[in-house]
């Protein structure tokens, strides 16, 4: 098989001595950029290939070689359809019959041509490659050399070996202005705080990838300083932030801080100039559930490989104390101490967090005291988010065949429940795609919408391993194919990545390390229905929530990155990739 390696190569080259000129920075009107909307990377010899043509294209379409200069295939385009969340109106141009591998353009008279994209094998290995590698570049406590960062090195920064107790912060044995140690760890997003809550879905996705494409994710290599020793990158990258999540247990009663921070946001500085006093604030019940789920499922994924094995027993140890103590603070919610300014993670539902922690009990150990906390009325039957976690543990249990069949066993009629409740859910997502004239399952526009996007596909991937029923990876791989350019904004969502790419992002190393180009492989927050707030109403002219973006830093809320929007971006084409194989 051709690696993406050669056809990354290939396809820059070719644009710029075929097509006229390197990729744009931005969108405009200039009649001579390209309107056709299609993955900008690419599709797979044997996927379905659609590409989005604006309605005043002809009916008719072609594929253009751009190695050979000739046109190779040609087709005819669907009916024009609006798409009510860009107020858009295009037509699809299907050529997934077309199977030759290349380097093309879509061209349509009265649209103009889409942006060059291959047609291959492991289109998607870079990408993949460079999307865990960027939590490297996220490290919280560890230089960034230039034989692992390149470009990117940077000095050590953040210890956080002096870690100060916050006065809601107390517990038995440690008062106010107690020091402890909480190294490692990875930034959460464009700031340099680190958050419970947001590390536990990440790390739970980055760990379940491994659980279902193990074969895939240990040939993956990215250079990072731990590359050598005998685990995959992949894992030795995980293991970086979650020992750091381990330091955020009190010892002494089991309960979990929210989040280690300072006070306030920092200015747009690099991590080595901020030297703010930083806290653990807040045992809540949501970060000590979410712990706990990610303890005892990464207990039971990582004990797989011989050499952590004492990790995975202090693991399952830390996961029974979590357990213990939310039991009996079943509802401490985070609340915002007046003199902390940083990000929250609040959530005031935490009955899906209960819930997951349970699955994940059950599925490690086959604990059947886990299912009398298992209630139907809990589940929240959503794509995985920070704070709807269901899903989570839905399909770590999926995965584990023997704890399926105890689970139906012990009772069959909740086990049902949850599977129908979790494949109606991927019909309704598959129902949007197929009526998507984007093809895009993605209906709604939160904060980070992208991240919506590949959780959704996340959910279709997991639907197509249960059922064998490929429309769902079809829907899956639609998702990818909305991220990477085939959208309303004609934008690569991802850093690094695409001829139309992000690259202003709202990150705090992007934009003080005077480096032009960001970090590759990071997905950035994409279209948010409420935008407005952070540059102002002026910015976001469009009123149409898949329009609402804009590529600068100040744009916080639609173009901030953070560490659970890469991971659902990792799962998704790190899934996409292997079953394609």
């Amino acid at each position: 098989m051709k690696k993406i390696t050669l056809f990354a190569a290939t396809l820059t080259a070719l644009l710029i001595v075929g097509c006229g000129g390197a990729q744009n920075e931005t969108q405009t009107e200039d009649p001579n950029l390209p309107k056709v909307k299609a993955d900008q990377i690419g599709y797979y010899v044997n996927s379905a290939k659609i590409a989005i043509i604006p309605e005043q294209g002809e009916n008719e379409f072609e594929i253009f070689d751009v190695k050979d200069q000739k046109t190779v295939y040609t087709g005819k385009t669907s009916e024009p359809k609006q798409w009510e969340y860009s107020g858009t109106i295009v037509k699809t141009a299907d050529f997934s019959d077309f199977k030759k591998q290349g380097i093309y353009v879509l061209k349509c008279k009265g649209a103009g041509t889409s942006y060059p994209f291959a047609i291959g094998e492991d289109i998607y290995n870079d990408l993949a490659t460079k999307a865990i590698k960027s939590y490297y570049y996220a490290r919280s406590g560890m230089e960034i050399t230039t034989q692992h960062g390149g470009k990117y090195a940077r000095p050590a920064a953040h210890p956080d070996d002096k870690i100060l107790i916050h006065k809601s912060a107390v517990g038995p044995k440690r008062k106010e202005g107690d020091i402890i140690s909480s190294p490692g760890g990875w930034y959460d997003a464009g700031d340099y705080n680190k958050y419970i809550v947001n590390s536990a879905i990440t790390v739970s996705e980055l760990l379940t990838a491994d659980d279902y494409y193990h074969e895939y994710i240990e040939k993956l290599k990215t250079n990072i300083p731990e590359s050598n020793n005998e685990l995959p990158d992949y894992i030795d990258e995980v293991l970086y932030n979650l020992r750091w999540m381990m330091t955020m247990q009190d010892p002494a009663d089991g309960g979990v801080y929210h989040k280690l921070t300072a006070l306030n946001f920092n200015g747009m500085i690099m991590p080595q100039d901020d030297h703010d006093q930083r806290y653990v604030v807040l045992k809540t019940t949501a970060a000590t559930l979410d712990f706990c789920a990610i303890a005892i499922k990464a207990s039971n994924v990582l004990r797989k490989y011989p050499t952590l094995e004492s990790l995975c027993d202090s693991l399952e140890h830390q996961a029974k104390m979590a357990w213990n103590w939310a039991m009996k603070n079943k509802n401490i919610l985070y609340r915002q101490p007046e003199d902390v300014k940083t990000g929250m993670y609040n959530d005031d539902v935490i009955s899906d967090e209960r819930t997951w922690a349970a699955l994940e009990f059950f599925t490690a150990q086959e604990d059947e005291l886990a299912l009398e906390i298992i209630k139907k009325e809990d589940f929240i039957f959503a794509p995985p988010c920070w704070d709807s976690t269901s899903c989570l543990g839905i399909i770590s249990l999926f995965n584990n065949k023997k704890a399926c069949e105890f689970f139906e066993r012990c009772d069959k009629e909740l086990f049902d429940y949850i599977k129908n409740g979790f494949l109606n859910l991927a019909d309704k997502l598959y129902t949007n795609y197929e009526n998507s004239p984007y093809k895009t399952s993605l209906t709604v526009f939160p904060w980070g919408s992208n991240s919506e996007c590949a959780n959704q596909g996340i959910v279709l991937l997991t639907a197509y391993r249960l059922t064998g029923n490929t429309k769902y990876l079809e829907a899956a791989q639609g998702n990818l194919h909305y991220i990477l350019g085939r959208n309303p904004l004609d934008y690569c969502m991802v850093t690094g990545f695409g001829f139309n790419g992000v690259k202003n992002i709202h990150d705090r190393r992007a934009v003080a390390d005077s480096i032009e180009a960001p970090v590759p492989g990071l997905l950035c927050g994409g279209p948010f229905a409420n935008a407005g707030d952070d540059c102002g109403a002026d910015k976001y002219p469009d009123k149409h929530p898949a329009m609402r973006y804009f590529d600068n830093p100040a744009s916080y809320s639609t173009n901030e990155i953070a560490i659970n929007w890469n991971a659902a971006l990792c799962a998704l084409v790190i899934g996409i990739e292997y079953e394609q194989k």
